[in-house]
């Protein structure tokens, strides 16, 4: 880069928090702002709100006062999209990054979408939405498929205990703790699956596949006994798990999935097993499996998704007004990140 990208930070959440921690110290990347959603972090600073050292930012729900800054970016992460917020700060020609893939597709409808688009035209602005799963995790899977001479399937499937992760409005949202029975909670599990429909498309237009249509299938697993998380309560007979596909489907045939499994806690029946990360397969000639997890006991879930965006952002200020996602940016790396 020629100069320096200023970026302003949307939320402080979990995610948000380790885009922040990644942005202090960013060879490229200087944080200049954050937007706070929360009343009580309002003139907070960010640091202390991010769990580091203070940083001299302070947090403010002024958006005047942000787009003010001239940033180049915004790190936009937060719990839903606010699409005045978005609108908005596109339309000023300020580049976005998310973790929120569904803003990348269609997943919260064409209206929002083409809302988008027309924003990045109006503005000369980028949009991008990446996290680990979707984003960078099928990434790898295309960078794997370049050693194969036939692709007969591919599938991604992210297997991990999110019990630790302590959000009960996003478990609740995905139809854990309803009855395996209630016509609600399949419903609930493929809304939260969204993302991965918006995903099948961009990996099969990457692979040259044409698709007929996009299906979905889950089974749940159910707690043994009333489990107690901390920050919710599983009842006993209520839904503990999930096991589910989503899937690119071809003359009656899955060529392309993404899988999950989601489990809270062990306790529960079936007892799925997990991998506590990435498995990545490519059924063909030669047959590829590549699998992403951690080094240590636990791979951070926020720190993955984050960092997809935030290493993306030069590529993305770099990149032609509209919504871009992986196939229309440069292979997204941590430029400049060895620090020994």
């Amino acid at each position: 880069m020629s100069r320096r990208l200023r970026v302003v930070q949307w939320t402080t959440g979990k995610t948000g928090s380790a885009a922040v921690r990644g942005m202090v110290g960013h060879p490229v990347l200087d944080l200049v702002g954050c937007y706070a959603y929360s009343p009580d972090k309002v003139g907070r600073d960010v640091g202390e709100l991010c769990g580091i050292d203070p940083i001299g930012i302070t947090s403010t729900d002024d958006i005047d006062a942000l787009l003010a800054l001239q940033p180049d970016c915004v790190s936009y992460m937060a719990y839903r999209p606010n699409f005045d917020h978005l609108e908005r700060i596109l339309e000023s020609g300020v580049n976005v990054v998310s973790t929120m893939y569904m803003m990348a597709g269609f997943g919260y409808g064409e209206q929002a979408t083409h809302r988008l688009r027309d924003a990045c035209l109006r503005g000369g602005s980028s949009l991008y939405a990446s996290g680990i799963y979707p984003g960078h995790a099928p990434m790898v899977a295309l960078a794997a498929s370049a050693m194969c001479s036939r692709v007969e399937r591919l599938s991604v499937l992210e297997s991990l205990d999110i019990s630790g992760y302590a959000n009960e409005q996003m478990f609740r949202a995905q139809g854990f703790d309803l009855d395996p029975d209630d016509p609600a909670a399949r419903e609930a599990c493929e809304a939260s699956c969204g993302s991965f429909k918006d995903q099948i498309p961009v990996l099969a237009n990457a692979l040259g596949l044409r698709l007929d249509g996009v299906g979905f299938r889950v089974e749940f697993a159910t707690a043994n006994q009333d489990t107690d998380l901390g920050y919710m309560t599983v009842k006993k007979g209520r839904i503990a798990g999930f096991k589910g596909t989503v899937s690119g489907d071809k003359d009656g045939r899955s060529l392309i999935e993404c899988s999950f499994v989601w489990k809270l806690g062990e306790d529960m029946t079936p007892n799925w097993p997990v991998t506590h990360g990435y498995v990545i397969e490519l059924d063909g000639v030669p047959g590829v499996r590549v699998r992403l997890e951690p080094q240590g006991d636990h791979l951070d879930g926020t720190v993955t998704t984050a960092m997809p965006a935030v290493n993306a952002i030069p590529l993305v200020c770099a990149a032609p007004p509209g919504i871009v996602n992986l196939m229309d940016l440069p292979l997204v790396r941590a430029a400049g990140q060895f620090r020994p």
